[in-house]
């Protein structure tokens, strides 16, 4: 008996022993790794804050040298003495003005001037940082500035900005520390106040001396002298443009979350020592099927992304095409759809387009869905004839089809420049022909479906396309889905909506499909609604010109354009006359082109323009630029962009590219119904 109880005794005090040593590791643990996301929250925030001070303090700076520019531009005097007295006045250390050559030809620093014995400092030259003042000389930028940091010739540090001259070359301003404090300090007030990190945390702007200019949680201790953190706080300090910055979380708020964390795997590993085996049990129970119910939902997740991933999603797909346009949009009734759509070339002239319905739902589905798209496509971009694509592509899928699923499937090819098109329909609804502002079911005998039987001969249908006439495909979800009492769509409904005023492509598979929603008044979505529309534009208009980069044959550019335009409506010509001029401004003054060339470009049904634009100028891609911020006041801010702005704005579509050293920018103006 004395024995049975050492041993209850013992077991008792193991397993105690056990729960207080995993409590201590887990209190450990806990600390540690609230410290290293304390300390890896402040990194990520010090790299925000060096955005933010940075560009604050640039913007601020920037104006400060317009400022001088402006002045020295309205004839203030420019000697030495002239330029020490403006730049005190304006509080910054130094200005000078460079040629277009990058040759400092006015300074308040006389060093930096050519004299006996001394050449005038040359920006190009100079290497580093001060190279890239040279930017504002061949248009790469409007304002420049450089980070504050040393200064290698005069062993100093200093922060300069740089904005260019009307006449050539640009005005620079520099800054010691004490003028870089003295100008930024004003932004700073308001920069971070209330900037809360981790909820709990903060950062704290202060001067040099330690005055504060910006802080978290007393708004009113500006100008009061600020102490270091205590070790209360996990904290960093950093110095960003002279300022010393303070990031700073408590360590009470990560204490609470350790303690909380430990007083949860102290409860439970109470529960278990009363309760072990049941306890154990059930949670490695539950946790199993939480992360099957997980996986099962990550891998659906995965095959959505990678089905959606495989459609062509990008509209419109061909931007410079002006001989048709196409639209195309997918609603799958599950995560993971068995219908799918697809168009491409098959030569210069000859593009496909196709719709089809794979049997069954799910990832099976889902995978002979893929399977029959890539069989399709690598088949159709041979060049073969699409009634020898469907037969090869039917034998493949045919080959260990043990699960007996098939694909119905319409496909069409047209020939871009003469309107013809040949189809061919494996099983599929018939497509709809929009011709005028008529819609009727292009019906034809269907072959069998791909992949129900090898050898299979498919018939081939003809049909020449008017400019305007459009092709609408679809998939059995839209016709077939029920209402509440199970009554379905049908064609008639369809070819209702076809024909009525939402006549762009984009607009009628919205309003198809919205239709549908309408009529299912809430009854659960029955198949996959899968739709492509293909509108035949026919052969467009075209006139070329060349031009020198010469302001008179800029004038003569804007002439020929007004010319051209001449039947366009004015709402569209004036937006597309505004648009060229910005694009014609910039080649000519800044592209250092030696010609250029416009394309006019006037397509039908609907009616719109196409502008091709080319250059043989340095590589510029007017897209990539940043947008002006438009909230901010004409004073506050930075010059330049408004063009390609209002160009990003009032074009659809625009691309660049650069081929065969030119730079060819393409944009267009639909204004046809």
């Amino acid at each position: 008996m004395t024995a049975r109880r050492s041993l209850n005794l013992k077991l008792i005090v193991s397993v105690l022993a056990a729960f207080l040593l995993s409590l201590a590791f887990s209190w450990l643990l806990h600390d540690r790794l609230s410290e290293r996301d304390a300390y890896a929250l402040i990194d990520r925030t010090f790299e925000n804050v060096q955005d933010e001070l940075t560009d604050c303090i640039n913007e601020r700076l920037v104006l400060v040298c317009m400022a001088a520019r402006e002045q020295l531009e309205d004839g203030h005097p420019d000697d030495p003495a002239s330029l020490q007295k403006l730049a005190h006045e304006l509080r910054v250390t130094e200005i000078s003005v460079a040629d277009d050559k990058g040759d400092i030809i006015r300074s308040s620093v006389t060093d930096y001037l050519s004299g006996p014995g001394r050449k005038a400092f040359n920006f190009a030259e100079a290497g580093g940082e001060a190279t890239n003042m040279m930017g504002l000389v061949d248009g790469r930028y409007t304002e420049y500035c450089q980070p504050y940091r040393s200064n290698d010739g005069y062993s100093n540090w200093r922060k300069f900005i740089g904005v260019w001259r009307h006449d050539g070359g640009f005005f620079e301003i520099g800054l010691d520390a004490k003028a870089l404090q003295s100008l930024a300090r004003s932004t700073c007030v308001d920069l971070f106040r209330n900037w809360h990190v981790g909820g709990t945390g903060g950062i704290v702007v202060t001067t040099v001396s330690g005055l504060v200019l910006s802080d978290y949680d007393e708004p009113n201790r500006e100008g009061t002298q600020f102490e270091e953190p205590h070790d209360t706080f996990y904290w960093k300090r950093k110095e960003i443009e002279t300022f010393p910055v303070y990031v700073m979380i408590p360590k009470s708020a990560a204490t609470v979350q350790r303690d909380v964390l430990v007083g949860a795997t102290a409860a439970l590993n109470g529960v278990a020592f009363v309760f072990v085996a049941l306890l154990v049990g059930f949670v490695i129970s539950a946790f199993v099927r939480q992360q099957i119910r997980a996986q099962a939902a990550k891998e659906m997740k995965m095959a959505t992304d990678i089905q959606l991933s495989a459609l062509p999603n990008v509209f419109p797909p061909f931007p410079d095409e002006t001989h048709f346009d196409i639209w195309a949009s997918m609603a799958t009734a599950k995560e993971v759809g068995g219908d799918f759509y697809d168009f491409y070339f098959m030569g210069q002239d000859r593009v496909l387009f196709l719709v089809a319905d794979v049997s069954g739902k799910g990832i099976p589905a889902a995978m002979f869905m893929m399977r029959a798209k890539t069989l399709i496509k690598s088949a159709a971009q041979t060049g073969k004839p699409i009634a020898q694509v469907f037969e090869e592509v039917n034998n493949a899928l045919g080959e260990g089809n043990t699960s007996c699923t098939f694909v119905t499937a319409w496909a069409g090819e047209l020939n871009t420049r003469t309107g013809h098109m040949t189809f061919v329909n494996a099983g599929h609804n018939p497509p709809a022909l929009l011709r005028g502002s008529k819609a009727e079911l292009l019906k034809s005998r269907p072959s069998l479906a791909l992949g129900a039987m090898p050898e299979v001969h498919y018939r081939v249908g003809e049909l020449q396309l008017e400019p305007g006439d459009e092709i609408y495909l679809y998939t059995d979800g839209i016709v077939e889905q029920p209402d509440p009492s199970g009554k379905p769509y049908g064609e008639d409904r369809l070819l209702k909506v076809l024909s009525g005023p939402e006549r762009q492509q984009k607009d009628l598979l919205d309003a198809v499909l919205a239709d549908v929603r309408r009529f299912a008044a809430g009854a659960e979505q029955a198949d996959d609604c899968t739709q492509l529309a293909m509108r035949y534009r026919g052969e467009p208009d075209v006139v070329s010109y060349e031009y020198a980069p010469t302001m008179e044959d800029l004038a003569r550019a804007t002439a020929d354009l007004t010319a051209a335009l001449e039947q366009v409506p004015d709402n569209a010509k004036n937006k597309l006359l505004i648009a060229a001029d910005e694009i014609f401004a910039n080649i000519v003054r800044y592209s250092g082109a030696t010609r250029w060339s416009l394309t006019v470009v006037l397509t039908h049904y609907p009616d719109g323009v196409r502008l091709v634009i080319s250059d043989d100028g340095k590589p510029f891609d007017p897209l990539a630029q940043r947008d002006p911020d438009t909230t901010l006041s004409a004073a506050e801010r930075a010059i330049g962009g408004l063009g390609i702005l209002i160009v990003k704005k009032t074009m659809s579509p625009v691309t660049y590219r650069r081929r065969n050293g030119n730079n060819i920018l393409t944009m267009g103006k639909d204004y046809g119904n």
